[in-house]
């Protein structure tokens, strides 16, 4: 079983004792879904894991002895270190959402902002 695998099953293991504890402390039900509802989560993709296969053979992850040499694929090119595009992003995100639901006035900002940001990764990581 890969170290993946077991952090699902692990995560569904705390996320559903936490609901059930919850629930047999605050009796109150729907902290107690949304905690066993995020028990659901990892637990589904265990079990796919499981059942498919695709976490069961060893990976390079799983070797504690393991050298990132070792395993080097690819030359993928230079990533930067400090951006301010997430920045420009996010507000782009927060602009355009708070317009969809206040007004649609500031949409064509958000909009603006949005491929702005998107711009300035493309540019960034291509040079």
């Amino acid at each position: 079983m890969r170290v993946a695998t077991r952090y699902f099953v692990l995560l569904f293991l705390f996320a559903s004792v936490a609901g059930i504890v919850y629930w047999f402390i605050t009796y109150e039900a729907v902290g107690t879904i949304l905690l066993l509802a995020f028990a659901c989560t990892p637990a589904i993709i265990a079990v796919f894991a499981i059942r498919h296969g695709s976490m069961s053979g060893r990976r390079p992850e799983d070797d504690a002895e393991a050298d990132p040499a070792t395993e080097a694929g690819e030359v993928l090119g230079p990533f930067p270190a400090e951006t301010v595009w997430p920045i420009f992003l996010v507000l782009g995100t927060i602009v355009t959402g708070a317009s969809l639901v206040y007004g649609l006035i500031l949409v064509p900002v958000g909009a603006a902002l949005l491929v702005w940001a998107v711009l300035g990764f493309t540019r960034e990581s291509r040079g």
